[in-house]
């Protein structure tokens, strides 16, 4: 084989692992409004395969299935592949269960918000501080704080389907 279709195969296996799926067209909205503590909207994409493949990479994307996601606070019906936008009411969001069904195929799985941090609470460089043989007062050290904040999201979810 030819070096440059070496390439191209190397290219196209590369990217083929980049590919998520099938492209998300259709977005489900649950209004805020009408809740109070509010931090604004968490996003996340719903998929549905069918379970067990071979391996990962194997896995075949069912498109169409219907879904219900179900929290405490609400509930939205949905088809896959869809975006899911709900209220974020940052680490006390409630856990989402979607469930779905694609003819004579079902299965559900649960999404929990994830919190972390965007970016360190402090940095280092120079601030205040103890610098090396300065006592108290600037010198290399932490710094000062860095822009910091929690951010709530909920994780991309693929519901199995048996």
């Amino acid at each position: 084989m030819p070096r440059s279709s070496h390439l191209a195969a190397v290219a196209a296996l590369l990217l083929a692992g980049c590919a998520t799926g099938v492209p998300v067209e259709r977005q489900t909205v649950v209004a805020g409004d009408r809740f109070n503590n509010v931090q604004g909207e968490a996003r996340f994409v719903v998929r549905t395969v069918l379970a067990a493949p071979a391996s990962a990479h194997d896995r075949s994307e069912v498109v169409g299935a219907r879904c219900t996601a179900l929290s405490s606070l609400y509930e939205a019906e949905l088809v896959t592949p869809s975006r899911l936008v709900v209220p974020n009411f940052g680490p006390q969001s409630p856990e989402i269960a979607v469930t779905c069904t694609a003819g004579e195929h079902s299965g559900s799985a649960t999404a929990r918000i994830v919190t972390r941090w965007d970016g360190p609470p402090a940095y280092p460089g120079w601030g205040p501080g103890w610098g090396p043989g300065w006592g108290p007062g600037w010198g290399p050290g932490w710094g000062w704080p860095a822009p910091s904040y929690p951010v709530s999201d909920y994780p991309d979810l693929i519901v199995p389907l048996q």
